[in-house]
């Protein structure tokens, strides 16, 4: 099997999902470090070479078990055991919703092999050289534009079934359907639900679609995707008074970016940050020295943006030699499009924020 890393590619196929849980088994460990003494005294190859292992783990560097990641994964296990053994019919499942970069796709990708894994040490047997016929979990990203036909040759691809040439729709959903069952499917996820247009036809025929699966697969599914609640995946056609079968068999969590506004809240982001630097391989960056509310104020508290600062940020301190992030690095790095507007929207208020008369009058 070739291994790829985690952040190459979405896996497509149950051997790129295989290959997926493989890389996340074998992702670049951080580097023991030295003392600094023993560090100066290596040759010049032998602190490239040194170096070049810390920078592939902070590129790699780790998958954060967030508290908002972990409630939403401990809602995901009940619905799991829920649907365990539930009479025919359809299941209950999830839909988690949010804005860009606030890791959803992480979530579901991060809870699945969990689930995976665990299921791999628990039945080995299931596992074996038969193995290809177990596929405890399906994962596909909606297509632009998917039409049913589409939405079942996304899982019959993954699950490598071999499709007549001239198949319809309706022979294609039959061989998933039955591909389901006979390999024991208990997870599907459907990421990026939101390219789902219901407001044309094929949108609502592909919805449709979705829920007969779930009406004839013992699986449970999850879906993920952005402004779920506007897209009418939960209101039939936009009308807010007809809720549809979505809205009546699926929970709705809403995964947010972090927020500051409360002591929880910052004490949570907070956390977020310090977990992030007690992972560094750095040789003199101590935890709990970052700024965390110039952070947010730089990520607008995007989990996403804060991997991408502290990563780069990382990289930079040991090719400069500082061994630390310091905010002069991390003012050099320029983030994705909306974090940088949101940090210039930030300071540019803050910079034209009327002054208090009563303060001014006080302190004078």
């Amino acid at each position: 099997m070739t291994v790829i890393h985690p952040g190459f590619s979405e896996p497509r196929t149950k051997e790129e999902w295989w290959a997926y849980l493989a890389a996340l088994a074998h992702m670049p460990g951080r580097p023991v470090l030295p003392t600094w003494s023993a560090y100066q005294a290596m040759s010049e190859d032998e602190r490239a070479a040194f170096n070049e292992a810390r920078d592939d783990y902070h590129s790699a560097f780790v998958i954060l078990r967030t508290p908002p990641m972990d409630r939403i994964h401990q809602q995901i296990t009940k619905k799991l055991k829920l649907n365990k053994d539930a009479p025919a019919g359809a299941r209950p499942g999830i839909v988690i919703d949010g804005l860009p970069t606030v890791g959803k796709s992480t979530l579901v990708k991060t809870f699945a092999a969990d689930f995976e894994m665990g299921l791999r040490r628990k039945h080995p047997e299931r596992f074996g050289r038969a193995g290809d016929d177990y596929i405890p979990v399906v994962y596909i990203s909606v297509p632009a534009g998917a039409t049913p036909k589409m939405l079942s040759a996304a899982i019959a691809e993954y699950m490598n079934l071999e499709l007549p040439r001239a198949a319809t729709s309706t022979d294609i959903t039959k061989l998933v359907l039955e591909a389901l069952r006979r390999c024991g499917t208990q997870l599907v996820i459907i990421d990026d639900i939101h390219f789902l247009d219901v407001s044309v036809k094929d949108g609502r025929l592909a919805n449709d679609h979705l829920k007969h699966l779930a009406n004839f697969c013992a699986a449970t599914f999850v879906y993920t995707g952005v402004e779920v609640l506007n897209s009418g995946l939960f209101l039939e056609g936009g009308h807010k008074e007809r809720a549809t079968q979505t809205a009546g068999r699926f929970t709705h969590f809403e995964l947010r970016r972090f927020g500051i506004d409360t002591l929880a809240a910052a004490r949570e982001w907070a956390t977020v940050v310090k977990s992030m630097e007690e992972a560094l391989g750095l040789f003199k960056h101590k935890p709990g020295t970052l700024d965390w509310e110039y952070l947010h104020d730089r990520t607008g508290g995007s989990i996403n943006s804060l991997s991408i600062l502290i990563r780069e940020a990382a990289l930079d301190a040991v090719a400069t030699g500082s061994e630390r992030i310091t905010k002069k690095i991390m003012n050099e790095i320029v983030l994705p499009r909306a974090s940088e507007e949101s940090y210039r929207n930030k300071r540019r208020r803050r910079r034209t924020a009327p002054t208090d008369p009563a303060g001014e009058a006080e302190a004078s």
